[in-house]
């Protein structure tokens, strides 16, 4: 099976607001107590536009890896501590991404997903998203993309980019053909898009 990364996205609480790292820490801990098969990378970190919003950005060798590791003690104990972070129910997501390392730990990781107007078909998204992949490239201050369906939501494209800031992505969209394109691109599907600055952990 393919890899999948999967994204959560919530509310925090205010103590994991005020001292992420000694949750993290004691997650780290749990997990490397018992090696999670499957499991490659641990990204975390703040919405910048909303900084009581997190990100944790998990990848996976599969889904099936994802599932099995539900069934463990180990999942069990990393539920106990999560919910500390935790002040809102989870957007969660699942993306067969290409190559992400670039991108997730990237200064800044914009997050985006286009999901499409209703009676539009994906193949007038796609060649959009082709174009837009084509002409990022070469684009100052930039670490790469990664564009796919969601899982289980064949109308929804999600995208990762990495950036040197949030500044340098605002700048590349303002004007030219990346902002033709995503004008192209929201004619046809709603755009949502915020920015996060993600820290690696140890797995």
């Amino acid at each position: 099976m393919a890899p999948v990364t999967k994204i959560m996205y919530f509310k925090t609480t205010s103590s994991y607001l005020q001292d992420p790292s000694r949750l993290i820490a004691e997650l780290n801990t749990t997990i490397s107590a018992d090696t999670i098969e499957g499991l490659s990378k641990i990204y975390h970190g703040f919405e910048t536009e909303d900084p009581t919003n997190a990100f944790w950005v998990f990848e996976w060798a599969s889904l099936d890896a994802h599932s099995a590791h539900h069934q463990t003690d180990t999942f069990k104990a990393t539920q106990l501590v999560s919910q500390q972070a935790i002040a809102s129910t989870p957007t969660s997501v699942f993306v067969n991404f290409s190559d992400t390392s670039r991108i997730f730990s990237a200064p800044v990781t914009e997050f985006v997903t286009f999901t499409l107007k209703e009676g539009v078909s994906m193949d007038k998204l796609q060649p959009l998203v082709t174009q837009l992949e084509v002409k990022l490239q070469g684009t100052p201050k930039f670490y790469g993309s990664s564009w796919a369906p969601v899982n289980d939501k064949p109308n929804v494209v999600h995208g990762v980019l990495g950036w040197e800031s949030v500044q340098a992505h605002w700048d590349a969209v303002s004007s030219g053909p990346l902002k033709e394109i995503i004008d192209e691109v929201k004619k046809i599907a709603d755009l949502w898009l915020v920015h996060a600055i993600l820290t690696q952990s140890n797995v």
